[in-house]
């Protein structure tokens, strides 16, 4: 990822992302009228906002042990998070 991101501020994105998935899941209950493909399209919302929040546990632990990944992709830890962490 890029020097812009990472692990304090990937979590505060995490939180809005997990927000908008949520506005989303509320505007699919409301617009789609076929109750399977509203089913499927909720499911799916959930578990993309469930493996955000754990993703975003995850990156809470990392910094004590400097070595953060979010989707597999490394997270460089804020110096003032951890000054041990290069």
């Amino acid at each position: 990822m890029g020097d812009w991101a990472d692990a304090e501020s990937l979590q505060q994105m995490i939180v809005v992302a997990m927000v908008v998935l949520a506005i989303l899941a509320v505007l699919v209950m409301r617009v789609v009228r076929r109750i399977l493909l509203r089913i499927v399209l909720v499911v799916l919302i959930g578990a993309l906002a469930a493996s955000l929040w754990l993703q975003r546990a995850d990156l809470a632990d990392c910094v004590d042990t400097c070595s953060c990944r979010l989707f597999g992709q490394d997270v460089a830890v804020p110096a003032d998070a951890n000054p041990n962490c290069t």
